[in-house]
């Protein structure tokens, strides 16, 4: 059964991050009219083309992506100036596995084929509490979700081990006079919280390895 954590450094992976606004400073009602730039997206997965919208504008978007095993679709795209809602319906005619939906002020992105029933339950799984405070690393908080005891409980029952990936974006730590607390919620709720609450601006989810045998859990 496994039960070890594995920590990966990936080599060469650079990714920038910058303190965008909370989405408080956006009317929810209105954020899907928000104006996106004309830009160019070159052989990105979508989990990398959204990743425009949480660095670039501060929207916050929760992934569940789909079966590892699935043929990685790499989208090249040169997007006119346009809005969010516009942006992400066309995103999804690029890659048609997956759909979206605006709620409670986040993007979700989640696969409509190839869904992974034990990512939805991890998804649901009932947390008692959870808390950071300022400084934290993300890796930091996404590793200690994974350890709460509720979640190892699924993963040890299912044999899967989280594997957390570190690059210098992982490193950043939340902004000064974060005092985050959390009780009585979902895994997905949580997330939902934290991207909402600080400066982390997305959520990822996927089960990957031949047998489906880790877990990784990211911004």
């Amino acid at each position: 059964m496994l039960k070890m954590l594995f920590t990966m450094v990936m080599a060469g992976a650079i990714w920038l991050f910058v303190l965008l606004p909370e989405v408080n400073a956006f009317d929810r009602e209105d954020l899907l009219s928000l104006p996106i730039r004309a830009t160019v997206i070159k052989g990105e997965s979508i989990d990398q083309v959204l990743d425009l919208l949480a660095v670039e504008y501060g929207i916050p978007v929760g992934i569940e992506l789909g079966d590892s095993k699935l043929k990685r679709q790499e989208i090249d795209w040169t997007v006119p100036e346009t809005n969010v809602k516009a942006f992400l319906d066309s995103l999804i005619t690029k890659d048609s596995r997956y759909t979206w939906k605006l709620e409670g002020g986040i993007i979700h992105v989640w696969p409509v084929t190839e869904r992974d029933p034990f990512v939805t339950t991890l998804l649901n799984t009932k947390i008692s509490h959870f808390s950071f405070t300022e400084g934290t690393t993300r890796s930091t908080i996404f590793n200690n979700i994974v350890k709460l005891p509720e979640i190892q409980t699924q993963l040890s029952v299912a044999e899967v081990a989280p594997l957390i990936f570190l690059n210098f974006g992982s490193m950043h730590r939340v902004g000064k006079g974060i005092s985050f607390y959390e009780s009585n919620l979902t895994l997905r709720e949580l997330l939902d919280r934290i991207v909402l609450k600080t400066d982390i601006k997305r959520w990822v989810i996927i089960r990957w390895g031949d047998r489906g045998e880790y877990i990784t859990l990211r911004s």
